[in-house]
């Protein structure tokens, strides 16, 4: 009996299945050791054929493995461009770790100002505490000033220390921390707020009033408008009136940048505003400031533009935006030589990996020959019609990665977080589901769980966030599906002649519960769209590794 191992080695997942006489007769699969197409990825992908030789009593004699190639997703962070707003200018909004409460406008001055305060009438000082100077003796220095007679009523710190600072000055002051001191003081006038968390600002989101405090003219209180535009949702924020009008800050030299096909380079944040509309391959370079990358596709989300336009409160994702890049295809000669010396068998490269999927897809009970498979891996979206096939860069870890930035979690947790709906303990073992409807937890759930979001991991209910509701996470997640996921299947449905009859999904996230339902609503009214059923026996996975199995 001829006994044939296909081997799918994918980003995040290795899978692997046996065959004999068209019949299977073991499947398994493991977390890929390293990147994928590296060495130990290939000692990983020998180890899982070595256990189901165990398992099935049989002997390979021979394993096929289609062509590698990588996909490098990552998280950059990029600076907020703020409104163009002639004088006046945001100088922090949404820090963390504020203390007190209140709002003021003042005249910025340095704690270590020497003397008797001025004389010049009733305006209001504005504490700053330069860089470097420890909550302490910041503290020391504001109760000096207080007991001098200064007229100070808020202070901004350079440091992350402003609740320590709040804590050891006599009056009720908001403390605004994580300023840049130096723009700070040099400021004409200078308003800060600081509110309860969750209150939204009130003085720096209504510029009527802002330019009262400000004495603002006509057209620099026309400015205002735009600034308290930028500031909804926020609890607390800094403005600053400058001497002169700054010029609107443009993008850094140093900002991670593109190259199209073309030839053109462009940012990566005007990017992500036209990449859903670009054709697979449109981009060819990518540069985040560690060298060129020569790239055969690049797929990026600006996260706060996905998730805010849902329920998030503005500023509340940060400003990431996630990037994957697909890498070109290494040697066919290398990956299957070693992998010969490791199983002491032939190793063949007969197909891609598209073309795996398809014939792998298709053992599916109801599949039609001419369907279209969707191939979902961690890195990549196969799109594999009867003549043509498209590889896109960005799939199942992008998603992860947005879930774990926007929620503020660790990737491993994410993975299980972002498969479907979640439920919010209630304490005990009371808990709400996302449609409203309420039941009692099995097993009472930890003291420490009480008003936090959870699902179900891989260790029993894994809990993961408190600071939203499970209406408002509901709608992130979808948004985020959407965004990541459904967004790059339409650019690569755009290169397909004609709308397809039937879409067969296979793929590990292709198991995600509610995945299926949200690319439906992306695809034209009449497109059938299910969920592959390898061999008949083993849902959407292992269409890759079967398709190998039997070319």
């Amino acid at each position: 009996m001829t006994v044939i191992a296909g081997i799918d080695v994918g980003n995040a997942t290795t899978e692997v299945v046996l065959v004999a006489d068209g019949r299977i007769l073991g499947a398994g699969r493991a977390p890929t050791r390293g990147r994928k197409g590296s060495p130990d990825s290939l000692r990983g992908a020998a180890a899982v054929v070595r256990r189901l030789e165990r398992e099935a009593g049989c002997t390979v004699s021979e394993a096929r493995i289609a062509p590698l190639r990588a996909v490098d997703t990552a998280v950059l962070t990029l600076p907020e461009l703020p409104p163009s707003a002639g004088r006046l200018r945001v100088l922090g909004a949404g820090v963390p770790t504020p203390g007190g409460t209140g709002a003021c406008v003042g005249v910025p001055v340095f704690v270590n100002a020497a003397g008797p305060p001025p004389a010049a009438g009733d305006r209001a000082v504005i504490a700053v505490v330069p860089d470097g100077m420890g909550y302490d003796e910041a503290a020391g220095r504001v109760r000096e000033m207080l007991a001098a007679g200064w007229p100070v009523r808020a202070v901004l710190v350079a440091s992350d220390e402003g609740v320590l600072v709040a804590n050891r000055v006599p009056a009720e002051l908001p403390v605004f921390d994580q300023v840049d001191a130096r723009a700070a003081a040099g400021c004409e006038l200078v308003a800060v707020e600081v509110r309860p968390p969750g209150r939204p600002l009130s003085l720096l989101t209504d510029p009527v009033a802002l330019g009262a405090a400000f004495g603002l003219d006509d057209d620099a209180g026309r400015d205002a408008v735009g600034v308290c535009r930028a500031l909804a949702d926020y609890h607390n924020a800094l403005v600053g009136l400058f001497p002169d009008a700054a010029p609107a800050r443009m993008a850094a030299a140093d900002e991670p940048w593109v190259v199209t096909r073309e030839g053109e380079r462009i940012s990566l944040r005007a990017a992500c505003e036209v990449l859903t509309q670009w054709a697979p391959g449109a981009v060819r370079a990518f540069d985040a400031g560690a060298g060129i990358s020569a790239v055969d596709d690049l797929f990026a989300v600006d996260l706060p533009a996905a998730t805010e336009a849902a329920t998030a409160r503005r500023g509340s994702v940060g400003r990431a935006v996630l990037v994957a890049s697909l890498g070109p295809v290494r040697a066919r000669a290398g990956h299957a030589e070693l992998l010969s010396e490791l199983l002491s068998v032939p190793v063949n490269c007969p197909v891609s990996e598209p073309a795996a999927s398809r014939r792998g897809a298709l053992t599916t009970p109801g599949a039609r020959d001419d369907a279209v498979v969707v191939d979902l891996g961690a890195g990549t979206i196969d799109v594999i019609g009867p003549d043509h096939s498209v590889v896109l860069a960005g799939a199942g870890e992008l998603l992860t990665a947005a879930v774990a930035e926007t929620l503020g979690i660790s990737r491993a947790a994410a993975d299980w977080v972002k498969r479907g709906p979640c439920i919010r303990i209630d304490g005990g073992q009371r808990y709400e589901a996302e449609d409203g409807s309420r039941g009692f937890l099995d097993i009472p759930a930890p003291a420490s769980a009480a008003g936090m979001l959870a699902v179900n991991g891989p260790g029993g209910l894994l809990p993961f966030d408190r600071r939203h509701g499970t209406a408002e996470w509901r709608a992130l997640r979808i948004r985020s599906k959407e965004y990541v996921v459904a967004n790059n299947l339409r650019r690569a449905m755009r290169q397909l002649d004609g709308d397809p009859s039937q879409l067969l999904v296979v793929g590990g996230p292709a198991g995600d519960e509610e995945l299926l339902g949200v690319l439906a609503r992306s695809l034209p009214a009449g497109v059938a769209i299910g969920r592959g059923n390898v061999g008949g026996d083993h849902g959407p996975r292992y269409a890759v590794a079967l398709g190998l199995a039997l070319t």
